[in-house]
């Protein structure tokens, strides 16, 4: 089973620092080209001339970075930078972005970044359904940790959030690879 990673540090990070979790999630062949600071318009050169479609499934997890006053993001860009990658076929996996405990930059408020995150979380759930893939509510997922879900920095997970995620995300792999 070939899977492509996209997006953000949510992916990175698991692929990274966890890479036990790795097979677990994934499968054997992962190519990650999620990085921190991705954000939606990350997504074209992440892909670069791969097809879409010669992967069993492509995993995204991005929505947090857009959300960021670096990235001039908006939530129509954000659907035009999505749909120009959908566009091109795939099986689909999103892992919908959670709110945060904290934010990196101090400046800007929790719950300014939380409610950006929300508007970006409903058109990723809404575009990856439409397409045929899979939408993973991340923070559904992890809910139960509460606190213990978040690194000290507020915004990235911890290694008991991803055990929780790995078996998820296996799962919508599996499901995905079997569609044609």
């Amino acid at each position: 089973m070939t899977v492509l990673l996209l997006g953000d540090s949510n992916l990175a990070q698991l692929y990274d620092n966890l890479p036990d979790l790795v097979p677990l999630a994934f499968g054997a062949d992962a190519e990650c080209r999620a990085v921190g600071g991705a954000w939606s318009g990350s997504l074209r050169q992440q892909i670069g001339k791969r097809k879409p479609s010669d992967y069993d499934a492509i995993v995204v997890s991005i929505g947090s970075s857009d959300s960021h006053p670096s990235k001039s993001s908006s939530p129509t860009i954000f659907r035009e930078n999505l749909s120009r990658e959908l566009e091109h076929g795939g099986r689909w996996i999103a892992l919908l972005p959670r709110s945060l405990a904290g934010t990196l930059d101090p400046a800007q408020p929790t719950d300014e970044v939380n409610a950006f995150i929300q508007v970006y979380r409903a058109i990723l759930a809404e575009m990856i359904n439409a397409s045929g893939g899979i939408a993973l509510d991340t923070g559904a997922i992890t809910e139960r940790l509460g606190p213990e879900a978040y690194d000290a920095d507020g915004v990235h997970l911890t290694r008991a959030a991803y055990e929780e995620l790995v078996p998820e995300i296996a799962k919508a792999v599996d499901a995905v690879s079997q569609r044609t």
